[in-house]
């Protein structure tokens, strides 16, 4: 019995200090890869703990887990290809209240799971959404439409604006000239628009995005 006592919490403290170093996120905040990670981990602590065979040269094995996910998390921080692949990426499944089939069975959702989503956050008629996006942590964000927000403008009969999803135009001080297609505009207008900011080196910027009326947000690097 000391004896795994004494191997429990030794991995105790072990698994702690690995842990630490991935960092301090929340369990939903766990894409797939960090959730498979924790498993892993947990897996091996365990089989050390319950078979007496096992040496200590098992703590090895996660502690190379843990390197792996720091590798990942580096490649998904620098590199946004890196990124799409290892945490994927947000999917639209309703724009103006239309589900966007093909994107549903991508998420290996049914209607049936939508609907209860939805209807946990209050709403239960899909003509109400504007967007709704399953974000890589597996939760899913709701717009609604605009009309539809309590106490203002329906009510009131007052006309209202679109308001649809901003387009990342810079990421980590990179162009992302699909976003500008998207938009219908080019590298000269963005150019235009930073020296206007008093900014003429990209590199400098952290993120850069474009809301739906045309006003363009800007958040500089060590800010």
């Amino acid at each position: 019995m000391l004896h795994m006592l004494s191997r429990s919490l030794g991995s105790f403290v072990f698994a702690l200090v690995l842990l630490r170093l991935t960092g301090r996120k929340a369990l939903t905040q766990l894409n797939y890869f960090d959730f498979l990670t924790v498993s892993m981990i947990g897996g091996l602590f365990t089989n050390y703990i319950t078979n007496p065979s096992q040496s200590l040269k098992i703590y090895l094995a996660p502690a190379a887990v843990i390197a792996a996910d720091l590798l990942a998390d580096r490649i998904a921080i620098k590199s946004r290809t890196g990124r799409k692949l290892l945490e994927g990426e947000p999917v639209i499944f309703i724009q103006n209240g239309k589900i966007i089939e093909k994107n549903l069975a991508k998420m290996h959702y049914n209607i049936g799971e939508v609907l209860a989503a939805l209807r946990y956050q209050g709403i239960f008629n899909l003509s109400d959404v504007e967007f709704a996006v399953l974000e890589i942590d597996g939760k899913i964000s709701v717009l609604k439409k605009s009309q539809q927000n309590p106490l203002t403008p329906k009510d009131l009969n007052i006309p209202t604006q679109y308001k649809g999803l901003s387009s990342v135009v810079v990421s980590d001080g990179k162009i992302l000239p699909e976003n500008l297609r998207k938009n219908n505009l080019n590298h000269s207008w963005l150019e235009n628009k930073l020296k206007e900011r008093g900014i003429n080196d990209i590199s400098r910027i952290f993120l850069a995005s474009l809301a739906t009326d045309g006003s363009l947000y800007i958040d500089l690097k060590g800010g």
